[in-house]
């Protein structure tokens, strides 16, 4: 591992938004309201999710990184099959689970941070890979982990349909990390785009932290984490 993808990682891990209040209490126990309330919120990324590869694959002229950003998001769209489109598998799981996707509203908090995902990725191309990369396809991995574990605990107590969206993304942020990381360590060179993907990274990181401040804001569970 270079010094930079260390660095990346590093910021992700230690980042508060893997402490949050919300994500560590429902990590152990979730309930069914709560997951709803989460996966209707990420319904709203999963659609800005697609847009954010584009634009940063728009704001370059090397051809391999658009081919690395267009694949990831060609995979995210289901290889063209729009019932494997990962939007697509989390409204199967939403109406699955009873959610009426017609009544589904979004929270300020999480219509603040797909805002300010767009104003990074404006700031130019490295500042979007960070942001993509280890700020999203990095930290999605780490997030998905403990709601998934969450929800198999769930699961074996009520009668909930198998977590398809959980391991569709875990597997496919686990290829879709790597290949950005390979793609910043090619390409971010010089000091000023080691810098920018960083800075990329950190406003990302910040920014995702808000979607759970709404969560925590929303959420008819107000049970945080103990303090033993």
């Amino acid at each position: 591992m270079n010094l930079l993808e260390e660095k990346l990682k590093s910021d992700v891990q230690n980042h508060s938004v893997l402490t949050n209040p919300w994500l560590l209490s429902r990590n152990k126990e979730l309930n069914f309201e709560d997951l709803v309330l989460w996966l209707s919120q990420e319904y709203f990324v999963s659609i800005g999710f697609v847009d954010w590869f584009l634009l940063v694959a728009a704001k370059t002229k090397n051809q391999k990184a658009k081919i690395i950003l267009v694949e990831n998001i060609w995979e995210e769209l289901g290889e063209g099959k729009i019932e494997d489109t990962h939007v697509s598998i989390l409204e199967t799981f939403l109406n699955k689970l009873g959610f009426d996707l017609e009544t589904n509203k979004i929270f300020p908090e999480t219509k603040e941070y797909l805002s300010d995902m767009s104003s990074i990725i404006e700031k130019g191309f490295y500042f979007g890979l960070g942001a993509l990369g280890p700020a999203n396809e990095y930290l999605l991995k780490l997030e998905y982990s403990l709601v998934s574990d969450a929800y198999q605990i769930l699961k074996e107590k009520q009668n909930l349909p198998e977590g398809k969206f959980f391991s569709v993304n875990l597997e496919a942020d686990e290829g879709h990390s790597k290949r950005m990381f390979d793609l910043i360590t090619e390409v971010a060179l010089t000091e000023k785009e080691k810098e920018e993907v960083i800075s990329g990274n950190l406003l990302a990181l910040d920014a995702r932290e808000k979607f759970y401040i709404g969560l925590e804001r929303i959420s008819p569970s107000k049970k945080l984490i103990s303090s033993t």
